[in-house]
């Protein structure tokens, strides 16, 4: 391509230019995206110890669901391991066993890793 003329300039700069700011719009656009996803995130893991924190009005089947879901959180690793640990001895309850279990499965699940 030979830029000749300033008409030649004009045209390439047109197309060049709407290409260049659509490229950087997009750009900006899935970097928010993926700080938002991070926030959410971020919320959901600490919505999750809430329930398992949770002493009163927490069924014991939602706070294993909570505890299984905490696999999905490979980032947390290490704090998911140390609430497991420092949770499994204070749970009582007809149903501890329960908890018990998933607490060392989720430890487990980590430990591998």
């Amino acid at each position: 391509m030979k830029l000749a003329s300033a008409v030649d300039w004009l045209t390439w700069g047109a197309l060049v230019l709407p290409l260049f700011v659509l490229t950087w719009s997009a750009w900006q656009y899935v970097g928010i995206q993926k700080r938002e996803e991070a926030r959410h995130r971020f919320d959901r893991f600490f919505k999750l110890l809430d329930l398992v924190g949770a002493h009163e009005g927490v069924s014991v089947h939602s706070k294993v669901g909570a505890i299984y879901e905490l696999r999905n959180y490979p980032e947390y690793a290490d704090v998911v391991v140390r609430v497991c640990r420092d949770s499994r001895p204070r749970v009582t309850g007809a149903l501890a066993f329960m908890l018990e279990n998933e607490f060392d499965k989720t430890i487990e699940f980590f430990e591998k890793r």
